[in-house]
């Protein structure tokens, strides 16, 4: 969604002003290494790696992570948003990223491969294939569900489409990897693109989503939307887990 902003309003426009609202986010670069690169440069293009993205402008690329609470807005001459963090004037119109809890943040890179390599990320989630994420999978120890979490494996799945991926595909968030059949592996890999394009497809509004979806409703004690039997939630690798124990049992051979 943020890449498409970029795209739908920035791409050719030039930058005429900077204004960087919060420092403790800023994390890579410098600002006067921003405001020489920036200004007077046009957006050139995106890239976007997992969670992260970059957008080209002059001989740089800005980095943005939305965290958990971050977006992109293109806001008009004299409009702001709530919480404002970073702001690129373009002719009156502005270019801002607003997050209120402050988990986002951004930077400077040279390369897009730069950050890919800095941050040792796995393959994209979005267009990695059903075999490739098998093959990084297997031979691993440890549960289905951190593993889906580990960037280095697989670049792009936060913690509520990874209980969604898991919810569809009927599996345990504690399964043991080794316990997993290839087949197995290879469907989460194919469900894993289908869960982020239709997200993406539905703008990430969760109430826009198919029936059936977890995300929906994802809270313990609301119905499961497949069998209606309550839904159960758990800590597991340090982050809240929301799933249905009916339709996703849980196998406890390692």
């Amino acid at each position: 969604m943020a890449r498409m902003i970029v795209q739908e309003t920035a791409l050719g426009r030039r930058i005429d002003d900077i204004d960087v609202l919060d420092r403790k986010m800023f994390v890579k670069g410098t600002e006067e290494e921003m405001r020489r690169s920036f200004l007077g440069s046009e957006v050139t293009g995106t890239f976007r790696h997992g969670k992260n993205l970059l957008i080209g402008i002059g001989d740089r690329w800005l980095y943005v992570h939305l965290g958990m609470s971050g977006s992109l807005h293109m806001v008009g001459p004299g409009e702001r948003t709530p919480h404002q963090r970073l702001r690129l004037g373009m002719g009156g119109s502005a270019l801002v990223l607003d997050d209120p809890r402050r988990f986002g943040r951004f930077g400077l890179y040279r390369r897009p491969e730069d950050l890919v390599s800095e941050k040792g990320l796995g393959p994209d989630a979005l267009r990695i294939t059903d075999r490739e994420l098998a093959e990084r999978m297997e031979g691993r120890r440890g549960a289905i569900k951190p593993l889906l979490l580990d960037q280095s494996i697989l670049a792009g799945v936060g913690n509520l489409y990874a209980d969604e991926c898991l919810f569809q595909e009927g599996l345990h968030p504690a399964t043991g990897v080794r316990v997993m059949t290839g087949a197995e592996l290879t469907g989460l890999g194919r469900r894993v693109r289908k869960v982020l394009e239709t997200s993406i497809a539905a703008g990430t509004d969760f109430a826009k989503l198919p029936d059936g979806s977890l995300l929906r409703r994802r809270e313990e004690g609301a119905p499961c939307p497949r069998c209606g039997r309550e839904l159960a939630s758990m800590r597991l690798g340090g982050r809240t887990t929301v799933l249905c124990p009916a339709c996703q049992p849980f196998r406890a051979d390692w």
